[in-house]
């Protein structure tokens, strides 16, 4: 998806500015009867998408279950999702909200489940191209006691489609053999499943990162909640990616 378009669709897409924008016109229309269906339509939005219990049947429905590996199962290569790193305010890199990849893949690695790590991730930031996300992440593995030798970079992409298609190009060359395991965020990894498939890269998806989907929901969940609306716009808009690429 274009960038212009991805970030358009980040708020058209969030129910928060829906119901943002329901009161704003209810509070600016004149008319009575529309001011009415305006506050109304807010507060079925409200209650709708506010609703923990409703977001976590979604997310069960949408996103790939955790995925058990046996002792004895092991991938040649087990792939990064980039996102989870990002430069801060020096153009130091740091790890952000999303680095349970990186947990994840360092723990594969150790448990002996994957043999190979490839991280695939360049810079989606305009603002400090300067800043390659992999290149950092292979420094932060070495030091963790990951081989060099075992650590493949690929930097040159800004989004999962490029990923994928510069993913197929070194397994290419590397001769590696298939499936990879793809280790990603739960909502990320149905679109990012598909768009390896598209790209000719045979993928087995690892969830982890779950941030709606495996919590016990309770009788609060009925309480609207912002981070709930924020929450269902990450999987609508993954979604309408989805269906984009499909």
């Amino acid at each position: 998806m274009h960038p212009v378009i991805s970030s358009i669709a980040s708020y058209l897409l969030s129910p928060l500015y829906w119901i943002l924008a329901l009161l704003i016109l209810g509070i600016f229309l004149r008319k009575s009867s529309v001011k009415k269906t305006c506050f109304g339509l807010a507060l079925v939005l409200l209650m709708l998408f506010g609703n923990a219990g409703l977001l976590n049947i979604y997310a069960r429905s949408y996103q790939p279950a955790p995925l058990i590996i046996g002792p004895n199962t092991v991938y040649s290569c087990g792939i990064i999702a980039g996102g989870f790193a990002s430069p801060d305010i020096d153009g130091n890199g740091i790890f952000n909200s999303s680095s349970d990849r990186f947990i994840q893949a360092l723990r594969l690695y150790k448990t002996g489940n994957i043999t190979h790590i490839l991280i695939n991730g360049g810079n989606g930031k305009k603002e400090l191209k300067t800043f390659k996300e992999a290149k950092w992440v292979k420094n932060e593995l070495v030091v963790m006691g990951v081989p060099d030798s075992v650590i493949i970079i690929e930097d040159a992409s800004n989004n999962t489609k490029e990923n994928a298609l510069n993913a197929k190009i070194i397994f290419d060359s590397l001769l590696l053999p298939a499936p990879y395991l793809l280790i990603s965020s739960a909502h990320h990894l149905p679109r990012a499943t598909l768009l390896y498939k598209n790209a000719g890269v045979q993928t087995v998806p690892y969830p982890c990162n779950f941030i709606a989907g495996r919590g016990i929901t309770s009788i609060s969940a009925i309480i609207p909640s912002i981070g709930v609306l924020n929450t269902w716009g990450i999987y609508l808009k993954e979604t309408a990616g989805y269906y984009w690429y499909r």
